[in-house]
């Protein structure tokens, strides 16, 4: 088999990966990487290995367009992410390590920080090549283990089924991070929700739809799950929203189903043409409206990931959700916590992916919604067994 693959392995000072950065030379989040993972512990253990002067693992780069006018080449990392972000977090002062920020260090450990030498293998492909996901790919094999929904978002990142499903779990956000470490910077990050990141541009991605995620990236479903009423900041860094959305687009388009089965099967069938895009994003939206209007308390059950499943699952099915009166409806949902049948509290507690379980919740969901007499008689029925 023919090896056409090449890359060349040097050294560069910190110092010089910092201004790539600042000077957009350097694309530190390119389109197939993960989202951030590592916590503070890690960020600060990783800076003080640089500190000693200890060796770490290399950076692989990839080459990207050239400007000829202004006679510059961009790159993007294909493994290193974490560890830039954690150097450039720290020389701009957004990360204490030791109980010092970098301004606070003396000349010489400042000049000692920026001149360690760090190992670089510089890959002679286009940052456009398809053998990086594949890259990428077999170097976290090695270190971090990719879980199974960042190894779908790298697989099918210019999916569009993929695509609207970040847009409504708020993992997009159409202003690139700004480079000049500021208070700015922080703020566009913010916007993508708890470490979703700047959406980089995958080449394969057409104008048109990055259009439509632009237009589209505020909607109410992306704001309930950044406040972080029903996912935690880690949770989101492992994209476990994007999991979460993409088998509520699943089960909207065809019912219940057990655990994640439908998801791959989607994601092949609608990957270049998701007709249905405009109907389920309406129809999601438009649930989690309702949700925003009812203004439950943050401490009810209607939070927890399985009855926030349900819930947003029954209201996007809702033929006439329009016609219903969100005062009735969050009435219902909070008597029912009051009194949960056993049956329900097992489904929402105990294997809640399965689609026994699904089904279960869905059904007296879609009856506390409508307001059927049914899911009265049987809480009542529950109560009295219980007493």
């Amino acid at each position: 088999m023919e090896n056409n693959l090449r890359y060349s392995v040097r050294s560069r000072e910190i110092v010089d990966l910092v201004n790539a950065m600042k000077r957009d030379q350097l694309t530190i989040s390119p389109f197939f990487q993960r989202n951030l993972v590592w916590r503070d512990t890690h960020r600060r253990e990783f800076i003080e290995t640089i500190i000693k002067g200890f060796p770490f693992p290399q950076i692989f780069l990839a080459r990207g367009p050239i400007n000829l006018e202004e006679m510059t080449a961009v790159q993007c990392v294909v493994d290193g992410q974490q560890r830039l972000n954690a150097i450039r977090d720290f020389v701009s002062d957004r990360l204490e390590v030791q109980g010092k920020l970098f301004s606070h260090l003396s000349v010489k450990a400042k000049e000692d920080f920026l001149k360690y030498e760090v190992a670089v293998i510089d890959f002679d492909l286009e940052t456009t090549d398809e053998r990086l996901k594949e890259i990428f790919h077999r170097l976290n094999r090695t270190y971090y283990s990719l879980s199974l929904i960042e190894r779908i978002a790298s697989e099918y990142s210019s999916s569009d089924f993929l695509l609207v499903a970040r847009v409504l779990c708020g993992d997009f956000t159409s202003k690139p991070p700004s480079d000049d470490f500021g208070d700015e910077a922080e703020d566009q990050l913010s916007l993508s929700g708890l470490g979703g990141g700047y959406f980089s541009q995958d080449p394969g991605i057409g104008d048109d739809f990055k259009e439509w995620m632009s237009v589209n990236q505020n909607n109410a479903l992306a704001k309930i799950i950044r406040d972080g009423s029903v996912f935690s900041s880690h949770e989101f860094s492992r994209k476990v929203p994007l999991m979460f959305v993409l088998n509520l687009m699943c089960t909207v388009l065809y019912g219940y189903f057990d655990r994640n089965s439908m998801v791959r099967n989607s994601l092949d069938k609608f990957a270049e043409n998701f007709r249905q895009r405009d109907q389920i994003f309406l129809a999601i939206n438009n649930a989690a409206k309702f949700i925003e209007k009812m203004r439950l308390p943050k401490k009810c059950i209607w939070w927890n990931k399985a009855n926030f499943f349900s819930l947003v699952s029954e209201l996007s099915r809702m033929p006439s959700l329009e016609a219903l009166d969100e005062t009735q409806v969050k009435s219902r949902l909070l008597n029912f916590e009051k009194h949960i049948p056993a049956e329900y509290a097992r489904a929402a507690r105990e294997a809640v992916g399965r689609k026994p379980e699904r089904e279960m919740r869905s059904a007296y969901v879609a009856r506390l919604v409508r307001g059927d007499d049914c899911i009265n008689e049987a809480t009542e029925a529950q109560t009295s067994t219980t007493t």
